[in-house]
């Protein structure tokens, strides 16, 4: 059967160490996937045995300025030749088998109805609120919710998730500001049911979140990658330690001011 989506897995080539522990994982998990992949590079290529993936190569121009993340995105977004996309993080480490028989249905549903723009995949995304629908696998996400627009894994219609990228905002500005546009538009984005689909019952798609902070490994990635004999330098990155919130909270203020032309297109929902 002919796979009514794409599976763009976003990264960079600074993050080429995540690509190994991530296909090996995906394959053991996901091994009935025969579509395409797009693993978002900039200029490496990459390849992993028995998975058609193809590196998008955003920016093979070394004399090119340095692309934004959602720069970098958009661009990839080029290279997916289905109407729906399938997003995931290159450090999205999968878990446990992933129940691809009920994300099919729920693209097929998406083909079939063209209004659902969007339907996240894990308890990840929105924080709600949430309303029931008649389908008991789907709860809409309101119009005011939190991270209604996230970069968790859910199914896009590309087109709707290409109107919500602006190039100068990273992933942290997508979330935040793309929910606040999503605060003007009428479109129907839906999760899954966080009651029936979820860690503690039955995940559709379960995954560390995330393995990678701050660019350090999650301290709980080894223990993963020891279970599937995956062999990693993690001396290289160092691993995550937590710090006060008010650190991080001062850390991306910095960031908003220093694009103060992106805060305020943001903040109004541009």
């Amino acid at each position: 059967m002919t796979q009514a989506y794409s599976i763009l897995v976003n990264s960079c080539d600074s993050y080429e160490d995540c690509w190994h522990p991530f296909f090996t994982l995906f394959a053991k998990y996901w091994p009935n996937y025969k579509g395409q992949i797009v693993l978002n590079t900039e200029r490496k290529n990459w390849s992993f045995p028995g998975l058609n993936i193809k590196c998008a190569r955003v920016q093979p121009d070394a004399s090119e300025r340095k692309l934004s993340w959602s720069e970098c995105l958009l661009r990839a977004l080029d290279h997916i030749d289905t109407s729906l996309v399938l997003y995931l993080q290159d450090d999205y480490f999968l878990e446990r088998p992933v129940n691809s028989a009920l994300i099919n249905e729920l693209a097929e549903l998406m083909v079939r109805d063209n209004s659902i723009k969007h339907i996240g995949l894990t308890h990840f995304g929105s924080h709600g609120p949430f309303e029931q629908t008649p389908d008991e696998r789907l709860w809409k996400i309101g119009e005011r919710s939190a991270y209604r627009v996230s970069a968790q894994a859910a199914l896009w219609q590309v087109e709707t998730l290409r109107s919500y990228l602006r190039p100068e905002e990273n992933a942290w500005m997508f979330e935040i500001f793309g929910t606040r546009r999503a605060r003007h538009r009428t479109e129907t984005f839906l999760t899954v049911n966080r009651d029936l689909y979820n860690p503690k019952a039955a995940p559709i798609i379960q995954y560390m979140h995330t393995g990678i902070i701050k660019g350090k490994w999650h301290p709980k990635v080894p223990a993963l990658f020891d279970l599937h004999e995956i062999k990693v330098d993690f001396e290289k990155r160092g691993f995550f330690k937590s710090e006060p919130k008010a650190l991080g909270k001062i850390r991306t203020l910095t960031k908003l001011i220093s694009s103060p032309a992106a805060l305020w297109r943001g903040l109004w929902g541009a």
